[in-house]
């Protein structure tokens, strides 16, 4: 028997939103340990890291799973969670940058994170392990591509056609390809 079955009754409804939409509504016990804030559920339950959890219009940004084990079995999972959105976290307003708008993205994108000419190797690999879930080795290995057609000024459409089906699946991969080769050009 789970042990977590003991506070079914005192267990809350929370709806999980992921990337603006609703999941679901899942049944979660608010808890802490050593100052760390988490909703504890069944192992079933369908929770991701940047999901933005609901109950009573108070929102719990997701910022770490962790699982509980009891008799050698999944028990829980552990939703940790900060009230405050995280930095990471976009706003969802529409953002305008009249003064300079060259490699800005106007409107209110899923992944506007890109604004600048500075945008390089480095902060792709940030949103590689950010976002990359799954495909970090692959996009890793495109972002040496990368770094190889810009060292050796050599941008043909065929070295990085390998790469077309990874950077459809990634929506905001083409951004960042883009964003590079634009600072690149630019220099």
């Amino acid at each position: 028997m789970n042990p977590l079955n003991n506070f079914k009754n005192y267990m809350i409804d929370f709806e999980v939103h992921r990337n603006s939409k609703h999941i679901s509504t899942v049944k979660g016990l608010k808890n802490s340990y050593q100052g760390k804030n988490f909703i504890e559920f069944f192992p079933d339950v369908d929770v991701k890291i940047g999901d933005i959890l609901t109950n009573f219009n108070i929102n719990y940004y997701v910022i770490d799973i962790d699982t509980q084990t009891w008799m050698g079995e999944i028990s829980a999972i552990k939703a940790y969670y900060q009230t405050t959105p995280p930095n990471n976290l976009q706003s969802n307003s529409t953002v305008f940058n009249i003064n300079n708008a060259s490699n800005s993205i106007i409107g209110n994108q899923q992944s506007a994170i890109l604004n600048n000419s500075s945008f390089n190797i480095d902060d792709l690999k940030q949103l590689i392990e950010l976002y990359g879930n799954n495909d970090k080795e692959q996009l890793l290995e495109l972002t040496s591509l990368l770094k190889e057609c810009i060292d050796k000024d050599d941008f043909r459409k065929s070295k990085l056609s390998k790469f077309s089906d990874l950077i459809s699946k990634h929506s905001w991969l083409p951004t960042a390809i883009a964003q590079i080769i634009s600072a690149f050009i630019q220099k």
